[in-house]
């Protein structure tokens, strides 16, 4: 949507009317003379900073990685197909860590997917969908402590 204003005496002020962070209405218009667009209602403030969480409501976490590359037919990958240049951790049991990511090519994968058990990774796709020979396939895992 994108509202002009005519070029005629400014008689609303409404430039601030449907701002959704403050819904304030501006000082006396000095534009009366040009255009205001408003474009898919956009804020039109500027943003506020987000207040800092206190530190006992910061919560910690650890990352690691599985990295493996595509052989271009398979579609289980155990420990022993780690690249260990690349790869921080072997394949954890899923209910040692808070989320698991799996990304082949740098894509975020849906979990429907693929499955994981504690040293196995098997994708669940067919013979016409198995990543190309050398594509990289990481499964991220996150674990998230009480502080």
């Amino acid at each position: 949507m994108i509202i002009k204003k005519s070029k005629q005496k400014c008689t609303s002020h409404y430039r601030h009317d449907n701002c959704k962070c403050c819904r304030k209405r501006p000082s006396p218009c000095s534009c009366c003379d040009q255009d205001i667009k408003i474009i898919n209602n956009i804020n039109c403030c500027p943003p506020i900073p987000p207040t800092p969480l206190p530190p006992s409501q910061v919560l910690n976490a650890e990352t690691s990685q599985y990295t493996a590359l595509s052989g271009g037919v398979k579609t289980v990958y155990t420990n022993q197909d780690k690249e260990p240049q690349f790869s921080t951790s072997d394949i954890l049991n899923p209910n040692d860590v808070t989320y698991i990511n799996l990304y082949i090519n740098g894509i975020l994968q849906p979990n429907s997917i693929y499955h994981v058990q504690a040293g196995k990774l098997t994708l669940l796709v067919g013979p016409n969908e198995v990543p190309r020979n050398g594509v990289p396939i990481i499964l991220q895992f996150i674990k998230i402590f009480p502080s």
